[in-house]
């Protein structure tokens, strides 16, 4: 298998992976919410990038938080009142917190740069560690690397599907984390601490973060935060979901003591 191949992952096993059925993915498809990046000609069989997998799990857990396709689909769009999708999420607490931030920053218009303290939960993770030197090589890096965990481990839906994180002193080493499964024991497996982290929702192209992050780390050297040298990218919205840069949201954290 090349490794083009190796990047595809059939339609069974996005379902093995995901715990979801063929038919739910080809319904998704039906409703015009994917397309499978590679189809048979001869067989029919259908096959998947990361980026369609990361959005097969997204609408999954959309679905399963209580919106209808159609919701989901004008979620998509831009053409519906976040502000009520909001309400009903928020219903739900343990995994909808994490789609209710996400939903919140996309209410909001444009960058505000306001500064949050947050606790980051403890959560298992499948990482791998490479040089990175530019945001291009960073995708290519995670459309390699997330079919390999999916495939393995599976994923934990109530946590971020996916981030980086690197070190201050040497931003181009980067960690790919994907978050699996609780009880994954394995290769690259590897439980993460709560952390406290100083953060920003970023919504832009993913080029300018490092300005932000100069951004967070004089703040934090300002007010007298003891960093620990660590920064995380976690990806609520991305190229996945859309097209335009600027609907990208990235939570740009830096751990503190």
């Amino acid at each position: 298998m090349n490794q083009k191949d190796e990047r595809l992952m059939s339609i069974g096993e996005i379902a093995k992976s995901l715990g979801i059925t063929r038919r739910i993915i080809l319904n998704y498809e039906e409703k015009n919410l994917l397309q499978a990046d590679v189809k048979d000609g001869a067989t029919g069989n259908r096959y998947y990038m990361a980026d369609s997998l990361t959005k097969i799990r997204t609408i999954r857990v959309l679905q399963n938080l209580g919106l209808s396709l159609d919701d989901i689909q004008a979620y998509y769009d831009g053409t519906t009142d976040m502000q009520p999708m909001i309400e009903r999420l928020e219903k739900l607490r343990d995994e909808l917190n994490l789609n209710i931030e996400k939903l919140k920053q996309r209410v909001k218009s444009d960058n505000d740069f306001e500064l949050h303290t947050v606790m980051i939960p403890e959560q298992t993770i499948y990482r791998r560690t490479m040089h990175a030197d530019t945001v291009d090589q960073r995708k290519e890096h995670l459309r390699d690397i997330i079919p390999s965990a999916m495939r393995k481990y599976g994923s934990d839906t109530s946590k971020r599907m996916y981030f980086i994180e690197y070190p201050l002193d040497d931003p181009n080493l980067i960690s790919y984390c994907l978050a699996v499964p609780p009880q994954s024991e394995g290769e690259y497996i590897q439980r993460l601490p709560e952390e406290k982290a100083l953060c920003i929702f970023y919504h832009s192209s993913y080029e300018s973060i490092p300005d932000i992050r100069n951004r967070l780390i004089a703040y934090a050297k300002e007010h007298g935060f003891s960093l620990k040298g660590t920064c995380r990218h976690i990806y609520l919205e991305g190229p996945p979901a859309h097209t335009d840069p600027i609907r990208f949201i990235t939570q740009v954290a830096l751990l503190v003591e």
